[in-house]
Order: C-alpha cells, then structure tokens, then sequence
C-alpha cells in the first residue's frame, strides 16, 4: 500500500517559524513526535495553536514553498550518483524574477537514497537558508 509521506517534527516547527498557514489532517504536539492524524473530515491550522505543529505531505509543502515563497524544489535522479545505484540530488530555483537563479546544483552537494529523502532535504533547505 502507498502512503503519503509528511514532513519531520523538525521541518515542522520551521514551516509553523517562516508562517506556514494551510490546513491539513495531520500535527505534531511539541511533547509527542509522531505525528498524529485528524480522523474527522475537515482540515484544521494547527499551527495556530501553541503546542501544536502542523505536519503537512511532502508535496504540500513544496507546493506552500513555490506558490507562496516563490521557491520550486526540483529532485533529479543520478544514476551514476551512488555508485551502482541510482541517488537523488535537489535543485532550488526562484521563481519569482524573470531570471532563474541556481541555488545549488545540489544541496549540499548531497545525494540521497530515496525521493522523499531528497524532498525533505530541500523543503528544510529553503526554511534554513533562503527564507
């Protein structure tokens, strides 16, 4: 079965720091790290409350960093990367000036196992560095 993957307790305290405010299912309470889902069937913003920190999908906060921040995370696969196998590198463009600025060809010159790896590396780049 596919499941969605959310962003780390960590890149969620950021996101709710840089002014994250779309609703969504899932949360983190600053005492409790795994995330915890709303079973009900409407989304809340958590991260209006104190204790608690909204936990969005991977591709929602991607999508909140390109509409609303104007940065668009591009993960590229390598195939020479890893050695035998394929790896992951990320690629960070501005998107709201009439040039394209490279940000990194990889963050951290870092390549990474897996998709979603890569992902949550680039969303806590852009929180960390350019945001």
């Amino acid at each position: 079965m596919i499941q969605e993957d959310y962003v780390s307790f960590e890149t969620a305290k950021l996101l709710k720091e840089k002014g994250f405010d779309v609703y969504v299912r899932s949360f983190y309470d600053a005492d409790d790290m795994p995330a915890q889902h709303n079973e009900a069937l409407w989304d809340w913003n958590l991260n209006k409350e104190n204790y608690r920190f909204s936990a969005p999908t991977l591709q929602i906060a991607m999508k909140w960093l390109r509409e609303e921040k104007h940065y668009y995370i591009q993960v590229m696969l390598d195939g020479w990367a890893c050695g035998d196998h394929s790896g992951y590198y990320v690629v960070i463009q501005k998107t709201d000036s009439d040039f394209e600025m490279m940000l990194s060809d990889a963050v951290d010159e870092v390549f990474y196992q897996t998709y979603e790896e890569a992902c949550e590396a680039g969303i806590k780049y852009c929180l960390e560095n350019l945001i």
